[in-house]
This record gives C-alpha cells, sequence and structure tokens, in this order.
C-alpha cells in the first residue's frame, strides 16, 4: 500500500470520527456535522482504493473509542456510517474486463459494478446497520415514547394542555420510526456516494467513468419481491415486525430515488424540464406526499426493466386483458384486444430446454 494511501486513510478515518463527535456533544450544529461522517470514507475508498476506505473506518472507531472511553459509543459510527461507506465505496470500485485488451494501450474495456446493484448494497447495509442498533436498544420503539413527548413539549410545540393530541402525535411518530430511520440512511448514503464521486473525480483521482443516473439507476429484480414480502410483514407486532418495516423502509426509498431517476430521464426532452423538477422536489420538501407517488413510478419502472430482460416471461397469462390505461410496454399488451401467446407453463418449459441446451 502506498505511504499516500495510507496518509490519506488515517487523515478519512479522524475526519470522519471527527465529525462524528457532534453527535456525541450533542451541540446545536453538531447533528448536521453527523450527517458528513461518511464522506471522509466514501472518498477515501473511491480516490485510494477499498483497502484505504476500510482502513478509515478502522481509524475512525479507535478515534471515537479513545476520545469517549466507551467502544459502544462507536458502534453508530460503524454499523450506520463509516462501515457502510467502506463496503459500498468497494463496490462502487468493482470491474472487470468486457473485452480483448486494446492493441494501443494493453487496457482491456471495463465493465464497471451496476449502479442497480450498488443501490442494492446500499439498502442492505442500512438494514443492516439499523437491525444491529435496534437490538442494542431491544426493538422497542415504544421505549421513545416519553423521550419523544418531552422533547414535544420542551419545543414548545405543545403545551400541557393539549396532552390528547401530544399523545397522537407520539404514537404516530412510534409506529413510523422503524420505516423513516432507514429510509433517510439510504438517502444519506446515496447522497454522500453522489458528492464523493463528485469531489474525487475533480480531483482526477476516480477510476470509474461518470455514469448516466437516470438511465442507469434501477434494483435487482429480487428487490420487488422483498420489498412486497416486508410491506406484508410489517403489519405484524413484535420484533419481526419491526425488522420487516425497517426492510420496507429501506427499500421503499430505493424505489423511490429510481422514481426520481425516472422522471429527470423522460424530461430531458422537454423545454419546461428545469420548471418540472424544481416544482417536483419543492413538492417534496414542503409536502413529502409526492414521494408516495415516485415511490409507485419506481416500482413500475424496475418491473418494466424485469420484464424486458432476455428470458423474462413477458406476458405470462393466456387470457385477454389489458386496456387503455398502461401501454408502451407495460405490463399489458399494446393490444388490448390481444390474447397473448405465451402461457405461464410454456415460458417455464422453454427455459428447461435453453437451460439443458447450455449445459450440453
Amino acid at each position: 500500500m502506498q505511504k499516500q494511501a495510507l496518509l490519506v486513510s488515517f487523515a478519512a478515518g479522524l475526519a470522519s470520527a471527527l465529525l462524528f463527535a457532534g453527535l456525541i456533544a450533542q451541540t446545536q450544529g453538531g447533528a448536521f456535522l453527523t450527517f458528513l461522517a461518511p464522506l471522509p470514507i466514501f472518498i477515501a475508498s473511491l480516490g485510494w482504493g477499498s483497502r484505504a476506505g476500510f482502513i478509515a473506518v478502522v481509524v475512525a472507531a479507535l478515534a471515537v473509542i479513545l476520545s469517549s472511553g466507551s467502544m459502544l459509543v462507536s458502534v453508530p459510527l460503524v454499523v450506520a456510517m463509516a462501515g457502510p461507506a467502506a463496503w459500498i465505496g468497494h463496490l462502487a470500485g468493482l470491474a472487470r474486463p468486457a473485452g480483448p485488451e486494446d492493441a494501443r494501450t494493453g487496457v482491456p474495456p471495463l465493465d464497471w459494478y451496476p449502479l442497480s446493484r450498488i443501490l442494492m448494497g446500499i439498502c442492505l447495509m442500512a438494514i443492516l446497520g439499523c437491525v444491529i442498533l435496534g437490538w442494542m436498544i431491544g426493538f422497542n420503539a415504544q421505549d421513545f415514547g416519553p423521550e419523544l413527548a418531552n422533547a414535544f413539549t420542551a419545543s414548545g410545540t405543545f403545551s400541557t394542555e393539549d396532552e390528547a393530541q401530544l399523545r397522537e402525535l407520539t404514537a404516530l411518530a412510534v409506529r413510523i420510526i422503524p420505516f423513516v430511520q432507514p429510509a433517510l440512511l439510504v438517502a444519506l448514503l446515496t447522497f454522500m456516494l453522489y458528492l464523493a464521486a463528485v469531489i474525487t473525480r475533480a480531483s482526477g483521482r476516480l477510476n470509474r467513468p461518470r455514469d448516466d443516473i437516470p438511465s442507469q439507476a434501477g434494483l435487482p429484480r429480487v428487490a420487488l419481491p422483498i420489498f412486497a414480502v416486508a410491506l406484508a410483514v410489517s403489519f405484524f407486532g413484535g420484533v419481526v415486525g419491526t425488522v420487516a418495516a425497517v426492510v420496507c423502509g429501506a427499500f421503499g426509498m430505493a424505489f423511490t430515488m429510481v422514481g426520481l431517476a425516472a422522471m429527470h430521464r423522460r424530461t430531458r426532452t422537454m423545454s419546461g424540464r428545469g420548471l418540472i423538477l424544481f416544482s417536483a422536489y419543492a413538492a417534496i420538501f414542503l409536502l413529502s406526499i409526492p414521494l408516495f407517488a415516485f415511490l409507485i413510478i419506481g416500482l413500475v419502472d424496475v418491473a418494466k426493466a424485469v420484464a424486458a430482460q432476455t428470458g423474462s416471461p413477458r406476458w405470462i397469462f393466456g387470457v385477454r386483458f389489458g386496456g387503455p390505461a398502461i401501454r408502451g410496454g407495460g405490463l399489458v399488451p399494446v393490444d388490448p384486444d390481444v390474447v397473448t401467446s405465451t402461457t405461464l407453463d410454456g415460458w417455464l418449459a422453454g427455459r428447461e430446454s435453453t437451460n439443458a441446451g447450455e449445459r450440453r
């Protein structure tokens, strides 16, 4: 490992620990600085290699332990910020040869790790971090009820006379915490990754070429059933329901970001693109409700991408269905009166024949 990369690792680890110290000190602006704690780790990993990122995590953890005198204090940094940043930076730096070596440079073209799998990795790391933190506090969101009520009262939002409204708001906040926490963590890690890529590319240290995010953003096909099952199980109580809510929140935010990317892609040729994007993001920040619309768009976009993949059953129902509502390669035939020629049994038989031919 080069001396420069080692120095960058130590500097990134110390910077991440210093940013995280704002949460420990509980200063007024410390919480905002804590959100930036993954950024130095991302920069070290993207610009100086995966090893630099992982060493930075160790340095950050040791710095927090030595400064606080407690190993438990470093756990949130390692499992929710620094550790995921190092692993995601490692994924973003993966590449494999995509063809023969170039005769002039001697370097083959590279196929870089796809954005869809990077986003999947972000979801998994956010879920893992939230589950570990939840395990440490006992997976009981109800324990936050009194603390939230005291926080609302101390902020002056509610007085002692508004006890009924305070109880309702506290109960609502307790129910949505398992959904919101991983969703915010996915959004934070994704934005920090993007910001680190911008910084390292500007410095000339980023080897990965610039990705066309609106066109390449997506999720693997397995994300659809994971989200569906997690959403259904999240209505159960206990630890199982809480963990399912964490999974649902993480993948829900990922699908929402895919929906936002689809908006950027589809408005590229529109003359009023700037106004459309501004209005959409302003509505999100002011109301938050439009996020659900982009969640649906993201789900449909991933479903259409899965249906278009080679070897996937585009139509698996031998019945008349469809209509004018969905068109353009969606989940129904273009012609509402078309009877699909591919049945589920036929598709499965074709897959078996293909696999048998490949084995020969």
